[in-house]
């Protein structure tokens, strides 16, 4: 049996992870800093009772999703689509970003989370059910979904249509 993890390994392990779906969640760096401590007070507050047959990861990431939905429950339910206030990777275009955004925030709240989970987080879909009540399939399933919107969104087709118009 391997030894419990600590508090400092779990943020070695997730804390960058932590604050990318966090920045992702709320668009504001400040913000993401600010509750991705306040994620890390609760893994230690919890450590007493986590059960160590459970995926760390999933945990953390269980722990990390309540925090963004209470620190948004007082915003507007829909996250607006505006660009990150930190430097935007490097696309060839650099209206990719932007138009990533736009289509993300466009998403239904539920699979926003669900594609930042899996594409940021880096979580499986065991993981991601854990960390939402949803059954694996359900993730699956709502994944495929999501993604689907949002080939349609990023689609060169749709970015030609909107040069035309």
């Amino acid at each position: 049996m391997k030894p419990a993890p600590t508090a400092a390994d779990l943020y070695c392990k997730h804390g960058l992870a932590v604050f990318r779906f966090l920045r992702r969640m709320t668009r504001e760096t400040a913000v993401a800093e600010d509750l991705t401590q306040e994620v890390f007070l609760r893994v230690v507050r919890g450590l007493p009772e986590y059960d160590h047959r459970e995926r760390s990861r999933a945990w953390v990431f269980r722990i990390a999703r309540n925090v963004a939905t209470d620190a948004l429950r007082g915003v507007s339910r829909r996250i607006e689509a505006r660009p990150l206030d930190v430097d935007p990777p490097v696309y060839e275009n650099p209206m990719t970003g932007l138009v990533l955004d736009e289509a993300l925030a466009a998403l239904p709240d539920l699979d926003r989370e669900l594609v930042l989970l899996r594409e940021i987080a880096g979580l499986d879909y065991e993981e991601i059910a854990s960390t939402t009540g949803l059954t694996a399939d359900a993730v699956r399933m709502r994944l495929f979904r999501a993604r689907s919107t949002l080939r349609i969104a990023l689609s060169p087709r749709r970015d030609q249509a909107l040069r035309k118009a």
